[in-house]
C-alpha cells in the first residue's frame, strides 16, 4: 500500500512542460508592413527537438493577425539553398493565444534531428513584421541559418506559401524581418497533471481500491 501510495504521489508533482519559442525578443524595434510577403527563416537543429506549434508575428499595439498561412518544411540540404518537404502548415488567426510577440497554432509534434536544416515560412497579406529587435534570442537546440555576414532572412513578394531558398542581404549585423516562428518542446499545459498522467493516477487509485476490498475480504 505505501508503494502505491508513494507512486500517486510522485505523479501528482510531475511539473507542466512548456513550449519555448525558436526565438523571442524582449520588446519590437520596428513593426511595419508595405505590401503582402513571404516571410521565411531557415534553423539547423543542434539537438533533438519537438515541434509543436507554428505561430506569426501580432503587431504590440494591436494584437492583430489577419488569418497568415505559416508552413514548416524540411530541407533537402544543410543551407537550405535547394528545396524543401513541407511538413505542417496552419492558418493564425485572433482566436489564438498571443505568446510574447506571437500567436501560435498547435500541430501534431514533428520531431526535429539533430543535423538536420528546417525552414519556417509566413505570409504576412500586408500584416506588421519586425526586425531589428531588443534583447533577440535564438533557442540553443537550434542555430540559425547565415549567409556569413549576419544575414538569416529569406522574403519574396507574394500572398502564397512558398519555399525560399537564399537569404537576403539589406539587414546586415540585424536581427532579420520576422513573421512567422516555431513552438520547440511541448505546448503549454493548465496547472494540473497531463492528460495520460491522469490515466495513471486513475489507474493507480482503482488498484488501490482493489487492494482495500482483498484486505477487507
Amino acid at each position: 500500500m505505501k508503494l502505491w501510495l508513494a507512486a500517486i504521489a510522485s505523479l501528482l508533482v510531475i511539473p507542466a512542460a512548456y513550449a519555448t519559442p525558436a526565438w523571442t525578443f524582449t520588446s519590437a524595434g520596428n513593426s511595419y508592413t508595405n505590401g503582402s510577403w513571404a516571410f521565411g527563416t531557415a534553423f539547423t537543429v543542434n539537438s533533438d527537438v519537438t515541434a509543436s506549434g507554428l505561430g506569426y508575428y501580432a503587431d504590440p499595439v494591436t494584437g492583430n493577425v489577419n488569418g497568415n498561412t505559416v508552413g514548416l518544411y524540411q530541407c533537402a540540404d544543410v543551407a537550405c539553398s535547394t528545396t524543401g518537404t513541407l511538413l505542417a502548415q496552419v492558418n493564425v488567426t485572433n482566436t489564438y493565444a498571443l505568446n510574447d510577440f506571437f500567436r501560435y497554432v498547435t500541430i501534431n509534434p514533428i520531431n526535429l534531428t539533430a543535423g538536420t536544416s528546417y525552414e519556417v515560412v509566413g505570409v504576412s497579406l500586408s500584416d506588421n513584421y519586425t526586425w531589428n529587435d531588443p534583447g533577440f534570442t535564438v533557442n540553443p537546440a537550434i542555430s540559425l541559418i547565415s549567409d556569413g555576414n549576419g544575414n538569416t532572412t529569406r522574403w519574396t513578394s507574394g500572398t502564397s506559401l512558398t519555399f525560399l531558398n537564399s537569404i537576403q542581404n539589406d539587414l546586415t549585423n540585424q536581427d532579420g524581418y520576422w513573421g512567422p516562428n516555431v513552438f520547440l518542446g511541448q505546448p503549454t499545459f493548465a496547472s494540473v497533471p497531463e492528460p495520460a498522467s491522469f490515466a495513471v493516477v486513475g489507474f493507480g487509485l482503482a488498484a488501490l481500491g482493489l487492494v482495500r476490498r482483498r484486505r477487507r475480504a
